[in-house]
């Protein structure tokens, strides 16, 4: 058993490496890694007589290149092909960064154009909600507007002539020139021109409208009156009443 045991202990103690260091390669990594390149620190030296190299290891190592301590061959030396991968990463970097900066610019003007002329942000126009909201509120809601100031009975003699009827067809024709303003992609000049427009064109109707309000509200006023009295009236009166109730009806039949 003991014999076997120091068979053992003599066969690792011959497989073991001694660590060699050479002062040669050691200053060749250093001066790859991380010092100067320095031509005078190039081993194995010359050890120069008289001028003369006379180490037969520097004829061996450096004599056969002669041109490889001249040139610093550092990766990260100012030239160093690391240095030049460096600074074209940085370059590369540079120019990405001024192409990103351009894109979002091109990407900042669509998108300021898009809220610009987008039918779908139209309602958050400034002056749109200050003005022309309010003024063409009528166009959304017609029936709640057509007869807020007149009686029960002027509003079914309207529904019962088709006056009611004339009013809420142009009303409708302008309630959908307004919703093709509003949802329509355009300039804003030019949204804002077709409000304008639109507002003019329901004013003119509304006055028409309120006008015929008017005018049927006297007319059965007079007819009312008429009415009351007709059984003890005097036949001028009659007369008179009859004169009036035909011109009102000749200003509506011209008014429509």
């Amino acid at each position: 058993m003991i014999f076997p045991a120091f068979g053992l202990l003599f066969m690792a103690g011959g497989q073991a490496q001694t660590p060699i260091q050479d002062r040669a390669v050691v200053a060749q990594q250093e001066r790859m890694v991380f010092k100067q390149w320095d031509e005078d620190r190039f081993l194995p030296g010359p050890n120069r007589f008289l001028g003369i190299p006379t180490n037969s290891n520097w004829f061996l190592t450096w004599a056969l290149h002669p041109n490889y301590p001249k040139l610093d061959r550092r990766p990260l030396s100012p030239a160093g092909e690391q240095t030049q991968r460096l600074g074209l990463a940085a370059a590369m970097k540079i120019s990405s960064d001024y192409y990103k900066q351009q894109a979002d610019t091109v990407r900042n003007l669509a998108t300021r154009e898009m809220v610009r002329i987008s039918g779908a942000l139209s309602g958050s126009d400034p002056l749109y909600l200050l003005y022309y909201k309010k003024e063409l509120a009528p166009l959304e809601n017609i029936e709640a507007h057509a007869f807020q100031t007149s009686p029960a009975r002027v509003k079914d003699y309207m529904l019962k002539n088709g006056a009611y009827a004339w009013y809420l067809e142009n009303m409708k024709s302008l309630a959908e020139r307004y919703g093709f303003a509003k949802a329509q992609d355009m300039e804003r000049g030019q949204r804002i021109l077709m409000y304008h427009r639109i507002l003019l064109d329901m004013r003119k109707l509304q006055s028409n409208w309120e006008y015929k309000l008017a005018l049927s509200q006297k007319m059965l006023a007079y007819r009312e009156a008429f009415e009351r009295k007709q059984s003890g009236q005097l036949p001028e009166l009659a007369n008179q009443q009859d004169e009036i109730l035909t011109g009102v009806l000749q200003r509506r039949i011209i008014m429509r």
